[in-house]
């Protein structure tokens, strides 16, 4: 690897792969700037402070199957790192392979926070044209979705996202229905593709509640993607309670989310992109966390900025 010292570089998006990019540059000597347009980290690895809960309703859990991946993770989170034990079933409600599903204690999206420190983030800033940043910086890097940053690079996209719609639904009641043996059941195809219990993630759930976080598939979502995600929760409770045995009157509250740009179906070749511009992201491997982390770490690994 060629030493970096003396470049200037700007990545956009503050995302696991964003991050590792950015790990892996000020490693090399390079003097970088993450740019963020929300006010928090992580991208689709998202949680959220609900009513007196804390709630992942984007990436569930992550792996560590990759040595470099745990050994960063381990590093930057320590014993904030919980293994899920209770078991994903399929529809049939048999027990699915589990080669380890972590989560953070505190929200998955402080995973990415804790990769990021140590380094300069500067978020709520929206990037409106790549180019610009050229004036400050040698080289830009977006790790952005592809579609949003092709637009950024002043390209046509020609490749698009699976979108995902997310519900998460409370409950009177601790350990309610089937909830109490099963973390999550994973039916991929189905109108309900994922639903997990949150109450498998200590100390997140308020005494009194079991929450659940469902996850739609992809063609419900593209059917129903252009409704207020505060509609969301009615199109599908009754799947919910259905398939977790959870009586209607113990409803609490729900909230709906969309998440249009969630997964990639397969893999993005990268076109010729302008001259020190770079692509980074989870649309090059697979749309999981630790991939989306490889992606990025890999890239700061071999990329010589010669051009």
């Amino acid at each position: 690897m060629n030493d970096l010292s003396g470049k200037r570089i700007a990545i956009i998006g503050a995302g696991l792969s964003g991050i590792a990019v950015a790990r892996g540059l000020t490693q090399r000597g390079a003097a970088v700037t993450l740019m963020e347009k929300s006010r928090g980290f992580g991208g689709r690895c998202a949680s959220k402070r609900w009513e007196v809960h804390v709630i992942d309703h984007g990436a569930q859990y992550f792996t560590m199957r990759d040595e470099r991946f745990r050994e960063a993770a381990v590093a930057a989170c320590g014993d904030a790192l919980v293994q899920l034990n209770k078991p994903v079933r399929d529809e049939n409600g048999h027990e699915l392979p589990d080669s380890g599903r972590w989560i953070h204690r505190d929200g998955n999206s402080r995973l990415a926070r804790d990769l990021a420190k140590g380094l300069e983030v500067r978020t709520e800033c929206q990037i409106k044209d790549a180019h610009s940043l050229l004036a400050e910086f040698d080289q830009v890097v977006s790790s952005a979705p592809w579609p949003q940053t092709a637009k950024l690079f002043g390209i046509e996209p020609v490749f698009d996202y699976l979108p995902c719609l997310a519900v998460v639904l409370a409950y009177h009641g601790e350990w309610i229905g089937r909830s109490r043996e099963t973390y999550a059941f994973s039916m991929p195809g189905k109108a309900l593709a994922w639903a997990a219990c949150e109450n498998h993630k200590p100390g997140r759930i308020a005494p009194g509640f079991t929450v659940l976080v469902a996850h739609l598939g992809e063609a419900f979502s593209r059917e129903h993607l252009e409704k207020m995600p505060a509609e969301y929760p009615a199109l599908v409770r009754s799947m919910v309670e259905e398939h977790w045995e959870i009586p209607a009157d113990a409803f609490a509250s729900a909230f709906g989310h969309r998440w249009r740009l969630a997964r990639v179906a397969s893999p993005l070749t990268v076109p010729t992109l302008p001259a020190r511009m770079h692509f980074v992201g989870d649309a090059m491997r697979r749309s999981r966390v630790e991939d989306a982390w490889l992606t990025g770490h890999l890239f700061a690994q071999t990329t010589s900025f010669e051009s």
